[in-house]
């Protein structure tokens, strides 16, 4: 592969390369244009034709004069914003494209994504109608034990065979963008968090599918923690848990905002009483604020990005939220996070992991790379020196995830001083030593 790609690069010259849209530095994670209708990618090269300034389309370039399987190596190597520009590039191109979409389709996902691919098609497959409705503890077990096989595949191939080239569209379609100058390792992490954040939402929360779900499938905090959490390195956990406070905060400060609004003693609501109106909700109860926040958390990224991303005015946001304040259905991701069905999953059985911790077998910083999801970010190996500690949630302080620490790589931690204020809010929190000494 890596010969043809060199020999490639010789055929088209300089000259050319710096018109191609290979000429770019490829890596791995790639932001993906977010111009594009929601419709999937081949309605958008259909609604963006080539350049009218292009070369004239009689004249084959060397590119195009290749043969058709080196094209197909070429073209599945590709990330899909690459994909894309070469595909509107050239009218032959575009037709070997179709002649093998799904394939190249499929490929191109799974370079753009990288090894958060399984991540992005469990959120897929648990995000549809017919997985709502039979959800079930039998079901959800079933999909959790499929997600870590596939996460247990081999390197090549991620993506399940299966999948189908309208499925591939769809993952295309979510939109892999970001505002801030995130490297690739940042984006990996954070892409991965959000997935496995919304893949929680949908095996024990409400999702998308709010309205429609059965009575509660009453798992424990300790089951969700044993069957969900503990799949991940606890660093990686913790990475859901950023996302899961960020959630929790944003909906908490709404709640503020609008808790005179919805309170059931408001003018607005005379004559409607009792029972309490429509709309209506007692945050002033903190039973009942606690239910409906984790409820409205476990609605997932979808709600969550309306609140964040559309312009609302006062009474805009109250008619929303009003729309879209749920219940809990019983324990969710959140409460996993607590120190006592850690507790209690330490005493039913100690993990592999544990057994790490108490050994205090040493996992220094080691470098960042994309494809390897078990090498610890650099903030986790400083609040644990350099040795493993399986302890995550109730163990790390909100002040902490709240800034997103095993997020950033170590580029942004060495040029922001963040080592050193991550040091300080450990030791703020931690003054009388190590968490894990109280487990030798």
């Amino acid at each position: 592969m890596k010969t043809i790609l060199l020999r490639l690069k010789k055929l088209l010259g300089p000259s050319r390369l710096q018109q191609s849209p290979l000429s770019v530095p490829r890596a791995k994670c790639t932001n993906v244009t977010a111009d594009k209708p929601r419709a999937g990618f081949d309605n958008w090269v259909a609604g963006h034709p080539r350049d009218e300034h292009a070369e004239d389309p009689s004249h084959e370039s060397r590119l195009e004069s290749l043969p058709p399987e080196v094209h197909r190596i070429l073209l599945s190597t590709l990330p899909l914003n690459e994909l894309r520009a070469l595909v509107l590039s050239s009218p032959t191109i575009h037709e070997r494209y179709l002649l093998d979409r799904r394939y190249l389709l499929c490929r191109s996902l799974e370079n753009t994504l990288g090894s958060v691919s399984v991540d992005a098609y469990a959120v897929f497959q648990s995000s549809s109608a017919e997985f709502a409705k039979p959800r079930t503890r039998e079901v959800i077990r079933g999909s959790l034990t499929l997600y870590l096989d596939w996460r247990n595949a081999p390197q090549q191939a991620k993506l399940p065979k299966e999948l189908t080239e309208q499925e591939a569209i769809t993952g295309e379609d979510g939109g892999l963008q970001s505002h801030a100058p995130l490297s690739c390792t940042e984006q990996t992490r954070l892409m991965r968090a959000l997935y496995r954040f919304q893949l929680s939402c949908n095996l024990f929360g409400r999702g998308h599918f709010a309205s429609t779900l059965q009575p509660p499938l009453r798992f424990e905090a300790v089951d969700i923690l044993s069957m969900f959490l503990c799949l991940f390195e606890p660093w990686e956990a913790e990475e859901i848990g950023c996302i899961n406070m960020f959630a929790k905060e944003k909906y908490d400060q709404v709640f503020i905002d609008i808790r005179r609004d919805v309170h059931e003693e408001n003018p607005k609501f005379d004559g409607r009483r009792p029972p309490t109106p429509e709309g209506a909700f007692d945050f002033d109860n903190s039973w009942v604020r606690q239910g409906l926040l984790q409820g409205t958390i476990s609605r997932g990224l979808e709600l969550l990005h309306s609140l964040l991303l559309k312009h609302r005015n006062h009474d805009e946001l109250v008619s929303f939220m009003q729309e879209e304040i749920s219940w809990s259905l019983g324990n969710i991701l959140d409460d996993a996070f607590g120190e006592t069905p850690q507790f209690l999953r330490r005493h039913r059985k100690i993990s592999p992991r544990d057994k790490k911790q108490f050994r205090r077998e040493p996992l220094p910083f080691m470098g960042e790379n994309d494809s390897l999801r078990l090498l610890p970010p650099l903030a986790w190996t400083v609040i644990w020196h350099g040795t493993y500690s399986n302890l995550f949630g109730h163990y790390v302080q909100d002040a902490i995830r709240r800034w997103g620490y095993v997020m950033w790589d170590a580029v942004r931690m060495a040029r922001t001083n963040a080592k050193e204020v991550l040091m300080r809010q450990w030791k703020a929190y931690w003054r009388l030593g190590d968490p894990r000494d109280h487990f030798l």
